[in-house]
């Protein structure tokens, strides 16, 4: 999920334990074989799902991350932190998302 503040993005911390594990993220749903759509997403908002997709391979598997972009309120308080979308390099994201950002950077 793509949740702009402005010329900021929420990015969150995924969990210790899993698949990159406490490393900064953009928000999202389960990892599912089900069809895209906007459960897990991290606010109330006018959600766009976008025909693109990101996709990375794994060891194991191959994700394919279902895209949605919204404006947040200016008054909601979420989970995470509001990131500058100009410095989204610098914060480190794994291939997956960064390969997301870049997606939404061409909306």
């Amino acid at each position: 999920f793509w949740l702009r503040r402005e010329d900021r993005v929420l990015l969150v911390r995924r969990p210790d334990k899993g698949l990159l594990g406490g490393m900064r993220a953009l928000p999202t749903g389960p990892w599912t074989d089900s069809p895209p759509g906007l459960e897990g997403a991290p606010a109330r908002a006018g959600w766009r799902l976008l025909d693109a997709s990101a996709s990375h391979g794994f060891t194991h598997f191959n994700l394919q991350l279902a895209l949605a972009a919204a404006e947040a309120r200016e008054h909601e308080i979420m989970d995470g932190e509001w990131w500058p979308i100009a410095e989204l390099e610098s914060a480190g994201l794994p291939t997956v998302f960064a390969k997301a950002a870049r997606i939404f950077g061409r909306e």
